[in-house]
């Protein structure tokens, strides 16, 4: 029986991902919203044409989740880990989302992430992670509404002595939804109910619910500004602002200058179906989790820790499976209990590996 709540994840996650491919191969002559509409025999999606009123046009992906559909919902995140992966790429030169798949999938991510245990001292921790997401068109709506359902499996190898599961787990539900405001200024909110625990401590303490709220100015082609507001309902930190710059001097530059996880990026490939990246990263991980003591006691645990990056990406040039790999040095980690007289833990430093693959 062990890890079969993982496993039950995992089946319910591929379910979804398989039926919602099946619902893309529909008839390919239905009709379907601006949003979603499906590509020609080229492959190249027949967009509406967009007057010119002389300003530019926010560019709506990427406030805070992924929504450059055609990008990984990965380790670009704006928030820590806790809520839902997100990324925020920007299309260049559309008026909607590229990467909009015909049919209600959007996306299927599956990530491995990897920290060893180091020494008596280290704390293992092995991620896996799936998530897919949906599209309902909504009116007014470019990208529709975005709905995320999400669940990871945590692994754990902790020293003797320190009070852990051997497993801990998140499902949550994600619905987002982006609009312009004005011809520079766009808007994304976003808000996530989810179950974190062991599935052992089944208190409310287990319920969190997660968000964010953010607004994006075009300043220009190449620069944007974004500010705002990731609610993380976690005992440590509740609430995180978060912002910054979007920089993209070239086709082949682009720097995220935003807090909490700024990524310097370089293309080193440009081929027929996909280009090469290469890129630097910060990153503020950790999560919470109601768990049982070995005693029986309801209590929540904390992880917290900060992670240095590089990687690189393969991004597709249009629909189909991709792929990153990226490793980094953890280290600042710290494990605290909330509702407990349990004492911090203080692993000691680690290194990062993760894969990760998305359609």
């Amino acid at each position: 029986m062990k890890h079969l709540n993982c496993m039950m994840g995992w089946a319910i996650l591929l379910a979804a991902t398989l039926a919602g491919v099946g619902l893309c191969a529909a008839d390919p002559e239905q009709e379907y919203p601006d949003a979603f509409r499906p590509f020609d025999a080229e492959g190249v999606s027949q967009l509406p044409p967009v007057e010119d009123d002389g300003a530019p046009r926010i560019r709506l992906a990427a406030l805070g989740d992924p929504q450059d559909l055609q990008e990984p919902l990965l380790a670009d995140e704006l928030a820590p880990p806790g809520q839902p992966r997100q990324e925020f790429t920007p299309p260049t030169g559309r008026a909607r989302p590229p990467g909009v798949k015909p049919g209600i999938l959007q996306q299927a991510i599956y990530t491995f992430t990897e920290l060893p245990k180091l020494g008596s001292n280290g704390l293992g921790l092995t991620y896996l992670d799936q998530s897919v997401t949906l599209g309902l068109p909504i009116p007014g709506a470019e990208a529709g509404l975005l709905i995320t359902p999400g669940f990871s499996a945590i692994l754990i190898d902790q020293p003797a002595g320190v009070d852990l599961p051997s497993e801990l787990y998140d499902a949550y539900l994600q619905a987002r939804l982006m609009w312009k405001v004005g011809p520079r200024l766009g808007v994304d909110m976003a808000v996530a109910p989810g179950w974190y625990s062991d599935f052992k401590n089944d208190s409310s303490q287990a319920l969190r619910i997660t968000g964010h709220g953010f607004g994006a100015w075009e300043v220009n082609d190449n620069l944007r500004a974004v500010l705002g507001l990731i609610y993380l309902d976690r005992r440590d930190v509740n609430m995180l602002p978060a912002g910054g710059l979007v920089w993209t001097p070239s086709d082949d530059k682009r720097f995220e200058l935003i807090f909490p996880r700024p990524r310097l990026a370089w293309r080193i490939g440009e081929y027929t179906r996909a280009s090469q990246w290469v890129y630097l990263a910060a990153e503020f991980g950790g999560s919470q989790w109601a768990m049982q003591s070995a005693t029986g006691q309801d209590q929540i645990v904390v992880m917290r820790d900060y992670r240095l990056l590089a990687g690189w990406e393969r991004r597709p040039a249009n629909l189909g499976i991709s792929w990153r790999l990226e490793s980094g040095f953890v280290f600042g980690r710290t494990v605290q209990y909330y509702s407990s007289t349990e004492s911090p833990f203080n692993p000691g430093d680690t290194f990062l590996v993760r894969a990760g693959v998305w359609y």
